[in-house]
C-alpha cells in the first residue's frame, strides 16, 4: 500500500518547533541576531497571490463573445507551483496564483508563468524568493541590510530590496556593511577595526559587524618551506662560491608578523578584498633576504682550501683508514684465540661545513635575531650545492677529484690484498697450531701408556728378563756384531735360552718347596 506524504519535512519541523536555521551553519547570525524570518511564508498556500475567479468554460464563452475585439478580454491558466506577474495598467504589480483567470480590463498585462521553487520572482514592488538551506539572503531595507534565513520569503515593499544569496562555505563572506569571516585552523586573521589591527585565531567563525572593521588577510602559521636563489658569495680564502639552499621556516607571533612585516593596505588605499586572501609575499621575502644574507655571512668564514679541496679530504679520509688498519693489525686479540676481534671504523670525514647541519645551526641562529622581530622563526636552512663559480676553478677540481678517486682505487685494492694475506696467515698459524697440539696430545698418551706397561713389568722378574731380551734383540737386530757373545746376533735366542730355562725352572722348583 502507498503511502502519500500530505505535508513536506519543513512544515513536520516547524510544527515541533525547529527552524531550518536551527543548524550550526547559523550560529554567529543568530547570536548576533541578525537572520530576519519576518517575510518568511510558512507553505506555499500561504502566498498573497490573487485566487483563482473563473474556470474553462467561462473564459471560452467570454473569449468568444469578445471574438471581433479580444484585447477587452484576459484568460489564463496558472499551473500549480507557479505565479504569473500581472500589471494592472494603473501602476499597480500583483502575483495570480494557480488555476483560471479571467480579466475584463483593456489596461491589464501579464507576463510568463515562473516557479516560486526555484526562481528569485522580482515584480515591481513585490518579491517572491527562496533560500537554500547552507546559504543566507541579503535584502536592503532602506540601505540597512536584512539577513534571510532559509525558506519561502515574500513581501510588498518598494525599499526592500532583494540583493543575493551568499554560500556560507566561504571563508570570508561579505554582506553588505556586515563580513562574516571563517578561520581555520592552522590560520589567523587579520582584520583592521577603524584603523586599530585585530588578529582572529583560528578554528571559529567571527562576524565584523561594522563597514569599517575589515578583514585584510589570512597568515598561515603552519611551517613553510621555499627555495634560496642561487646566490654567489666569497669565502675566506677569497674563492667565489655559487651556492643553492633551502630554508625553512614558520610564523610563531600573528600579531607581530602582520604589524611589522605583512602588507595590509593596498598601493592605491582601496580595498584588498579583490587580492589573494593569504598573500604573503613580503614576509616571504623578508624571511629568504635574511636568510642569504645570515648563509652568505658564514660562507665567508668559511675556508674554501681546508674543507672544499676534493683531493685533501679524500686524502685525509685515507690517513685516518690506514691508521686504523694498522692499530686492528697491531691490536692484540682478546682469548688469545688469534682471530679478529672488532675493527673499529674509521670516523667519516666532514667534506664541508655547509653541509654539516650543527654548524650550519649558527647560521640559522644569527638568522633568528632578526626574523624574530618581525615574528618569524627559521628551523633550518640546509645548503643543496655549493661550487666554486669560476668555471674554470670548478673543472681543475673536477678533474683533482678523478685523480683522487683512482689513487683511492688503487689504495683500496692494495689494502684488500693486504688484508687476505694478513687472514691466510693467520689461518695458516691457527691450523699449525692445531696439528702440533695434537701431536704433543698424542705423545703425553703414548708416554702415559708406556708408564703403565713399565709398572706392570716391574712386578714380575720373568717380565723384566724378557723385556730386556727383547730390547736387547731391538738393539741388535740387523746388526754384525759380534763383540759380546762371539756369535751373530740373529742366533743370539739359541745363545740364551738355555740360561733362560734354568732359570725358570729355579724359579719354578722354588715355588714348590714353599708350598
Amino acid at each position: 500500500m502507498e503511502m502519500k506524504r500530505n505535508s513536506s519535512r519543513h512544515e513536520e519541523d516547524l510544527a515541533r518547533g525547529h527552524e531550518p536555521e536551527d543548524t550550526p551553519a547559523y550560529q554567529v547570525l543568530q547570536q548576533h541576531g541578525l537572520l530576519n524570518s519576518t517575510y518568511r511564508v510558512p507553505t506555499a498556500n500561504d502566498i498573497d497571490a490573487v485566487p483563482s475567479n473563473s474556470n474553462p468554460w467561462l473564459n471560452t464563452f467570454f473569449r468568444a463573445l469578445c471574438c471581433p475585439c479580444p484585447c477587452l478580454v484576459k484568460t489564463f491558466t496558472v499551473p500549480d507551483g507557479f505565479v504569473l506577474p500581472v500589471n494592472d495598467g494603473r501602476g499597480g504589480f500583483h502575483f495570480y496564483g494557480t488555476e483560471n483567470h479571467l480579466i475584463l480590463d483593456p489596461f491589464y498585462s501579464y507576463g510568463k508563468a515562473e516557479s516560486y521553487g526555484v526562481n528569485t520572482i522580482v515584480h515591481g514592488d513585490r518579491s517572491l524568493l527562496v533560500i537554500k538551506q547552507g546559504k543566507t539572503g541579503l535584502a536592503l531595507n532602506k540601505g540597512q541590510p536584512i539577513l534571510l534565513p532559509p525558506g519561502l520569503h515574500q513581501w510588498k515593499d518598494p525599499v526592500l530590496v532583494y540583493q543575493k544569496s551568499f554560500d556560507l562555505n566561504n571563508n570570508v563572506i561579505r554582506l553588505g556593511p556586515l563580513t562574516l569571516v571563517t578561520v581555520d585552523e592552522g590560520y589567523c586573521a587579520v582584520t583592521e577595526d577603524n584603523g586599530r589591527q585585530v588578529i582572529l585565531d583560528g578554528g571559529d567563525t567571527y562576524l565584523l559587524t561594522h563597514r569599517n572593521h575589515k578583514f585584510q588577510k589570512y597568515i598561515s602559521m603552519k611551517i613553510q618551506s621555499h627555495d634560496m636563489q642561487r646566490i654567489e658569495a666569497t669565502s675566506a680564502d677569497n674563492v667565489l662560491m655559487a651556492v643553492r639552499a633551502t630554508v625553512i621556516w614558520r610564523i610563531t607571533d600573528a600579531h607581530i608578523a602582520a604589524k611589522n612585516s605583512a602588507d595590509t593596505i593596498a598601493k592605491n588605499g582601496g580595498d584588498k578584498s579583490s587580492s589573494d586572501l593569504g598573500d604573503i609575499t613580503k614576509l616571504t621575502n623578508d624571511v629568504l633576504k635574511q636568510s642569504e644574507a645570515s648563509l652568505a655571512a658564514f660562507i665567508g668564514a668559511v675556508n674554501y682550501s681546508d674543507t672544499f679541496n676534493v683531493a685533501a679530504v679524500v686524502e685525509k679520509s685515507h690517513t685516518n683508514s690506514s691508521s686504523n688498519f694498522t692499530t686492528a693489525q697491531s691490536s692484540p686479540t682478546k682469548g688469545g684465540g688469534g682471530t679478529f676481534a672488532h675493527e673499529e671504523e674509521a670516523e667519516v670525514p666532514t667534506a664541508s661545513p655547509l653541509f654539516d647541519p650543527n654548524k650550519l645551526n649558527s647560521c640559522v641562529h644569527q638568522a633568528n635575531k632578526i626574523t624574530k622581530t618581525y615574528g618569524v622563526s627559521i628551523t633550518s636552512i640546509n645548503v643543496v650545492s655549493a661550487v666554486p663559480a669560476d668555471p674554470k676553478l670548478q673543472s681543475s677540481l673536477a678533474q683533482g677529484a678523478v685523480a683522487a678517486a683512482e689513487a683511492q682505487k688503487y689504495e683500496t685494492v692494495a689494502q684488500g690484498k693486504a688484508r687476505a694475506a694478513l687472514v691466510e696467515a693467520k689461518g695458516k698459524a691457527e691450523s699449525m697450531k692445531i696439528v702440533a697440539s695434537g701431536a704433543a696430545e698424542s705423545e703425553r698418551i703414548r708416554a702415559h701408556g708406556s708408564r703403565k706397561a713399565a709398572d706392570l713389568i716391574e712386578g714380575s722378574g720373568i717380565a723384566v728378563k724378557l723385556a730386556l731380551l727383547d730390547k736387547t734383540g731391538d738393539g741388535l737386530k740387523g746388526c754384525n756384531s759380534t763383540i759380546f757373545f762371539g756369535a751373530d746376533a740373529t742366533k743370539l735366542d739359541e745363545m740364551l735360552a738355555p740360561a733362560v730355562v734354568a732359570a725358570a725352572t729355579k724359579q719354578v722348583g722354588g715355588a714348590e718347596k714353599k708350598s
